[in-house]
């Protein structure tokens, strides 16, 4: 748990978030325009020079375009550089057992054995992820 000793009248938590990456394996132009590995490269390189530094990264949205487990070897390769706590919700295009399976040492992802669904505790504020994937509805509920 996160050290918030402060002041009370002075306590932040600042929280950035990336909404729909859309990443391709192995770094595949989405729509054989937009690269999206890229993209979130340089979304990744700006958090970490920001100050103040936030505190965590929420990623939400569609993670991957596809769910497909090598989308999301892909996505994590990316996430490496990231030197920031981040915190992942899925999107309509994501897949709950593959997103489980390729981020095994994200705990929080197994709060609820049907859902993607967790709740974190450890800053100043709660931070609530609710799944709102429909597998094989391009829409999400």
């Amino acid at each position: 748990m996160a050290d918030f000793q402060k002041d009370p009248h002075t306590q932040q938590c600042l929280i950035a978030q990336i909404s729909d990456p859309h990443i391709k394996a192995g770094g595949k132009l989405s729509y054989r325009q937009v690269d999206t590995a890229n993209a979130l490269r340089k979304a990744i390189s700006k958090l970490d020079q920001l100050a103040p530094r936030p505190d965590l990264v929420l990623i939400s949205g569609d993670l991957v375009d596809f769910g497909h487990p090598d989308e999301y070897a892909t996505f994590k390769q990316l996430l490496a550089e990231l030197t920031l706590p981040v915190y992942l919700i899925p999107g309509n295009h994501d897949d709950r057992q593959h997103l489980r399976n390729a981020f095994p040492e994200h705990r929080y992802l197994f709060q609820h054995r049907d859902y993607l669904q967790w709740v974190v505790d450890d800053y100043l504020v709660r931070i609530i992820g609710l799944d709102s994937l429909v597998p094989g509805n391009p829409t999400g509920s």
